[in-house]
């Protein structure tokens, strides 16, 4: 899956909790990845509606919204 603006295939999302904490991942076959040292609970739960932000460029929006490759 790629950014619809600039191609990148690395997002990140926003910790329900608190705004200012983030969590990186890229999507490979389908299958969200969070980067090296993602705990597996403190990661969030990524569906198809979870607002999701390009980690290249200023692109955010549905994590359905991503170009599927």
């Amino acid at each position: 899956m790629k950014c619809p603006l600039c191609g990148c295939q690395n997002f990140f999302v926003k910790d329900p909790d608190d705004e200012f904490e983030t969590r990186e991942f890229s999507v490979a076959g389908g299958d969200v990845r969070f980067s090296a040292g993602a705990e597996g609970e403190s990661v969030p739960k990524v569906q198809e509606a979870t607002e999701t932000f390009c980690n290249k460029c200023s692109w955010h929006g549905k994590f359905q919204e991503l170009n599927k490759t």
